[in-house]
């Protein structure tokens, strides 16, 4: 999505007045191109536009400016001269019967043009992207299942439905020799193996064929049908995904829809590995989580044990810093909602034995808690490094979603 910054001004202004205005906004885009003063709507290539409203008796420029465009998404800056508010309050609600629209004042503009840059830019590598559901969604995802149509529509991405054959032939051509060298690699970081040495090199070639299987068709994102490898392989996928997460690519269990498209969100916009898991426990202001996939690089240590429900291999049983700060997020398509809240880890260390092996506290505002409970978006939750907030707020806004947050 291209992003241009332009001001609008009225020609009865103070022009010296209003060039003191422009120089202060160029200054604060960050990198945004800059096409100009307009006095007269005008039509840009852009799906994005940070306008300043300049002067007062610019609503019908900037609103007509935005509808020849087809703008996607209007952030209107202001200040506190020459009508500049009065101006930017009365074309806001009428843009947004055409797009989504934010409102900043000059002087924050720096602040929030970043996080929505990094937003769109996020939207653009997610468009186009392929995600592989390997197998059909698990029978026990009776709300988050059903909704692929919505998924494809609202984030632009291809559903590629395969069967869990097609993970089985490739599983075939993997030799020994690179499950091997897989397993050698991660028993040299792991802080502990409780896992035979057959056990994980199964567990291996599982991830490397699940690599070669999205590599091969080009995708961004996978999610596996993963318990009935149990019964099929006699291992789980959890260790395959995890790797695929070290990786980079995108990698979700259950093929759960909605939890792989919320990952791939949070993914993209931070640049690191997400990590979905099961909401097990909700305080008053905390949330614990539970599951047994997450990326290896996401922990300070790991050991390899084995699957909780079922006892095979191979299962990552991760540590999260303490203190570091995250997004937990879940897209819900039925309702078009974007759900995100900000929190901290308090407990990163697995402490619980009936419980999936990596195990995390987070403390989250009081009102994110009420909402697992009060109104529940279904049993997984996603994990981002950082504040991505206001970056969702955004992107949201570009895809046409509902968004809550939390802050």
């Amino acid at each position: 999505m291209r992003v241009l910054a332009l001001a609008a001004a009225s020609p009865m202004h103070d022009p010296v007045r209003v060039s003191t205005y422009v120089n202060a906004f160029r200054s604060s885009l960050l990198g945004v191109p800059f096409i100009g003063l307009i006095t007269e709507p005008t039509r840009v290539e852009a799906e994005i536009l940070v306008v300043l409203v300049a002067t007062g008796g610019t609503e019908h420029i900037v609103l007509d400016t935005a509808r020849l465009s087809g703008a996607r998404y209007v952030l209107l800056a202001y200040h506190d001269s020459d009508n500049s508010l009065p101006a930017a309050l009365e074309v806001a609600p009428a843009l947004r019967e055409l797009c989504g629209v934010g409102l900043v004042h000059l002087n924050s503009a720096g602040s929030r043009v970043g996080p929505l840059v990094r937003a769109s830019e996020a939207l653009s590598k997610i468009r186009g992207g392929l995600v592989l559901v390997v197998g059909k969604p698990s029978p026990w995802l009776v709300y988050s299942s059903g909704v692929e149509g919505e998924v494809e529509s609202k984030l632009g991405v291809e559903l590629r439905f395969l069967e869990l054959d097609a993970l089985y032939e490739e599983l075939q051509r993997v030799g020994d020799a690179e499950a091997a060298e897989e397993c050698s690699e991660l028993v040299s970081r792991a802080s502990r193996v409780s896992v035979g040495g057959e056990e994980l090199l199964r567990a291996c070639r599982l991830s490397v064929a699940m690599r070669r299987l999205a590599a091969r068709l080009g995708a961004i994102a996978v999610s596996v049908r993963c318990f009935d490898l149990l019964k099929d392989l006699g291992v789980s996928g959890c260790l395959a995904l995890s790797r695929l997460l070290d990786r980079g690519v995108v990698a979700g269990c259950e093929a759960d829809i909605p939890s792989t498209a919320t990952m791939l969100i949070l993914s993209t916009l931070s640049g690191r590995p997400s990590w979905v898991a099961n909401v097990v426990g909700v305080g008053s202001s905390s949330v614990e989580l539970a599951h047994c996939t997450v990326a290896t690089s996401l922990t300070s240590s790991y050991s390899l044990v084995t699957h909780f429900e079922s006892g095979l291999p191979v299962s990552v049983a991760g540590t999260l810093e303490e203190g570091v700060e995250v997004t937990l997020a879940k897209y819900d398509p039925r309702r078009n909602l974007l759900r995100a809240s900000r929190g901290t880890v308090r407990s990163g260390r697995p402490t619980h034995p009936y419980r999936c092996r990596t195990q995390v506290v987070v403390e989250v505002p009081p009102g994110f808690a009420r909402s697992l409970l009060e109104d529940p978006l279904g049993a997984h939750l996603v994990v981002g490094l950082g504040n991505l907030l206001e970056e969702l707020e955004y992107l949201a806004a570009l895809a046409s979603l509902r968004v809550e947050l939390f802050r």
